[in-house]
């Protein structure tokens, strides 16, 4: 009887064990290599980048923030005026993410949690133009079209203060087309055009010029040793002859 009871008792612990863990199973939830776990609840707020932790749900909720990188055109639909007065379009090509600390996944989490992506980038790329046309403000057509990595490095260090206010950071930003309606970009690599014509042009004349010179260097000499082969050559025969 002893033994039987023992029996129930070991049973009954092995149920209430694999009972206990298929609820812990449950209740444990992962996040990926590319997502923060953020739980909130009688405990505070944590979270949890590649791996998991237990929620409890009747005290506690979790959302999942993706880390992945996120890439969307900055193309503002109004023309950028130039210091000089020039209107501009332009398209470039921002990829912003959510940075790895903490503090900044939280910044993050408070601001962009409940939205969807295309609100998220929505809001991102309003920041993004803001910065570009002030940019844009300060810079010639000159400078936007022939020097596209200075206006990167200042978009980069311009939008910092504002998406740290985020728990952002921009990764990388491209220009990849600057147009204007005027044809002032067209009309600016003209003279770059005529010069390298010029160029090109007084490079073969002188090209011409010096093998013309060259020939005529080696008419002259050829000429030169022909007569004086014949002047050899009759002083010769006239020694011949007066022997």
């Amino acid at each position: 009887m002893a033994n039987f009871s023992w029996q129930v008792v070991t049973g009954l612990a092995v149920l209430g064990t694999m009972f206990l863990l298929a609820m812990l199973a449950k209740l444990f939830v992962k996040a990926g290599p590319n997502e923060a776990l953020i739980v909130y609840g009688f405990k505070g707020k944590r979270v949890r980048i590649g791996h998991g932790t237990v929620v409890f749900p009747l005290f506690e909720s979790c959302r999942m923030l993706s880390l992945e990188l996120m890439s969307f055109d900055v193309a503002p639909q109004q023309d950028l005026y130039t210091n000089q007065g020039v209107a501009v379009s332009v398209e470039a090509v921002a990829q912003i993410k959510v940075k790895s600390d903490e503090v900044s996944i939280f910044t993050a989490a408070e601001q962009f949690l409940t939205k969807t992506p295309a609100q998220r980038e929505g809001l991102i790329r309003l920041v993004m133009e803001g910065h570009l046309r002030g940019i844009i403000g300060q810079l010639t057509v000159e400078q936007i079209v022939k020097e596209p990595e200075m206006v990167a490095d200042r978009m980069r260090s311009t939008c910092s203060d504002d998406l740290n206010k985020m728990g952002l950071e921009v990764v990388s930003f491209t220009i990849k087309e600057v147009k204007d309606k005027n044809e002032y970009i067209a009309n600016m690599g003209r003279p770059d055009v005529a010069r390298i014509k010029r160029d090109a042009d007084v490079a073969a004349a002188e090209a011409e010029r010096d093998t013309a010179i060259k020939r005529a260097e080696a008419l002259r000499e050829s000429a030169i040793a022909k007569a004086k082969a014949d002047q050899e050559r009759v002083l010769a025969e006239t020694l011949s002859q007066a022997k």
